[in-house]
């Protein structure tokens, strides 16, 4: 059979993208069925073009009728609350048992085409499998250090403490990040914007059956839009919505460049940059009407722009000193420190996750954990745990979570005050014996708590060891209660340094962020 050149154009497209606009060329042409193209992941099938490119609904190959033959000509309904799609063939796109592709048919198709999409299904799903392999062996790795390189200049955003600063520089930086033409922002019925006007968002610019402005007024989450758009004045052909809940604050960016993908998931890491930003911009009102000191504040900043400190160190009467050794160029782990009149706060977390995402958690817990310097001694423990709490349960944030031990240790009396949320069990090393100080709560981000503080009394020579589960990667909770032991009589001043380089000795290979904090009375 001979091969038709607008299928034979698909099948020798040099991208994924410039595929599936070559196969729909090919479908417009060959009758006037109308049809669906769906791409297919893990059996999930999502509209791309077509009749019902703009379905809500996300169907199963199943639901297409897939039944291991490679097509499909019986009629079927797909049903997804009021959506309704008629189904009358169906045609899958396989590769080694492997579906990547559809296209679905919503009247009786002409046999020639149905026949000539059915032969040649094989190749064609080769070619989707060739094409995905080799854009995802060239881009994931530049994505994913443009990506990283994103959340660090962001700092630029977290730099700002007021809120109108905080949205004409998230306007500004994301204009730049992603080289857009035009952008605007909407918030409290105020429109600010650069290369368009806010006449032409309620008049001249339509997203469907919508003007842009209705439409993004009733958008609740971040969207990425490059079809649907209708404008007579410009050219425009992607536009980029940034939501931020907490203040109701729209960003649009216009025919943006594809420097960074903006998919799901980095969609969502802008929408939590530009919300971190006002939640650091509400706290530091707080904290200017609580009369905290300048100096304080610089501390703040300087948390923010680095995300985690990679060393801490105190010696009040009471020595401590941690270090925090990322598997990435963004890690998930955090600690702090804070000496007060009277004692010493300290934190050690571990945000769920890695990369460039986890770095995001680190963000809010520096503003968290500063905050709690505000309060006198462990009063603000269970103030500085509730209200992370709270502000996580709020974001819905989903899988997300923090594993967290914040302590206070009293200089006076050596009683030790803390709330463990889900953390590694806390190394208690004395002359008599050894504890370990466990968890009661649940990890920080997972359901409504009612925390208490707990208090464990020490005496001079004990020694406190916090860590993260990066180092049960290594040596499990015996073993490495076993070596700090050994370490603090043949190694005392660099225990830390010393486990690190012991356990990781392949850094290229680090399993997971090594965190962790040696306290000595």
């Amino acid at each position: 059979m001979i091969l038709p050149r607008k299928l034979l154009d698909a099948i020798f497209a040099p991208g994924v993208r410039e595929f599936y606009h070559a196969l729909k060329e090919y479908l417009d042409g060959a009758g006037f069925v109308p049809f669906t193209i769906w791409q297919v992941d893990m059996s999930i099938c999502t509209p791309l073009m077509g009749e019902y490119k703009n379905a809500e609904g996300r169907y199963d190959i199943h639901d297409l009728g897939f039944n291991e033959d490679g097509s499909s000509d019986g009629s079927r309904v797909l049903e997804f609350f009021d959506e309704r799609i008629e189904v009358c063939a169906t045609v899958f796109f396989s590769h080694m048992g492997v579906i990547y592709g559809a296209v679905t048919f919503h009247a009786k198709p002409e046999h020639k085409m149905f026949y000539e999409l059915d032969s040649f299904s094989g190749y064609i799903g080769q070619r989707i499998s060739e094409l995905m392999a080799r854009e995802k062996n060239i881009n994931v790795y530049v994505d994913y250090q443009k990506k990283i390189e994103f959340v660090k200049q962001s700092s630029r955003i977290l730099r700002a403490v007021e809120l109108d600063e905080v949205v004409a520089m998230a306007l500004t930086f994301f204009m730049d990040v992603f080289s857009a033409e035009a952008g605007c922002v909407l918030h409290n019925g105020e429109f600010k914007g650069f290369g368009v006007e806010e006449g032409d968002i309620r008049n001249n610019i339509r997203i469907g059956n919508h003007g842009a402005y209705a439409y993004v007024m009733g958008l609740d989450y971040t969207e990425f839009i490059e079809d649907r758009i209708d404008c007579s004045k410009f050219n425009i052909e992607n536009i980029f919505i940034i939501y931020e809940e907490t203040k109701n604050i729209r960003i649009l960016l216009f025919n943006i460049h594809f420097d960074i993908i903006p998919d799901k998931e980095f969609s969502e890491l802008v929408s939590s940059i530009v919300s971190t930003a006002v939640e650091n911009a509400v706290y530091h009102q707080r904290m200017t009407k609580l009369k905290v000191q300048e100096s304080e504040m610089a501390v703040t900043g300087d948390i923010l722009n680095k995300f985690v400190s990679k060393e801490v160190s105190a010696d009040c009467g009471i020595k401590l000193r941690g270090i925090n050794r990322p598997a990435r160029a963004a890690g998930g782990d955090y600690m702090a420190v804070k000496e007060t009149d009277k004692g010493l706060f300290f934190c050690v977390a571990d945000v769920c996750g890695k990369g460039y995402s986890a770095a995001v958690f680190t963000v809010v817990l520096s503003v968290f954990t500063e905050n709690a310097a505000l309060f006198s001694g462990e009063a603000a423990l269970d103030r500085l745990a509730g209200s992370l709490n709270t502000f996580l349960l709020g974001k819905n944030f989903g899988d997300r979570f923090i594993t967290a031990f914040f302590g206070y240790i009293d200089r006076a009396d050596l009683t030790l005050k803390y709330i463990s949320c889900g953390h590694e069990p806390v190394m208690h090393i004395s002359e008599t014996a050894d504890n370990r100080i466990v968890s009661d709560f649940l990890p920080i981000g997972l359901m409504e708590e009612n925390y208490s503080v707990k208090s464990v009394q020490l005496k001079k020579e004990d020694i406190l060891f916090l860590y993260t589960d990066g180092l049960t990667e290594y040596m499990n909770e015996d073993n490495l209660t076993n070596k700090v032991k050994q370490l603090a009589k043949s190694e005392p001043d660099n225990i830390l340094d010393v486990l690190y380089e012991d356990m990781v000795l392949d850094r290229d290979s680090q399993r997971d962020d090594f965190t962790c904090m040696i306290i000595r009375i």
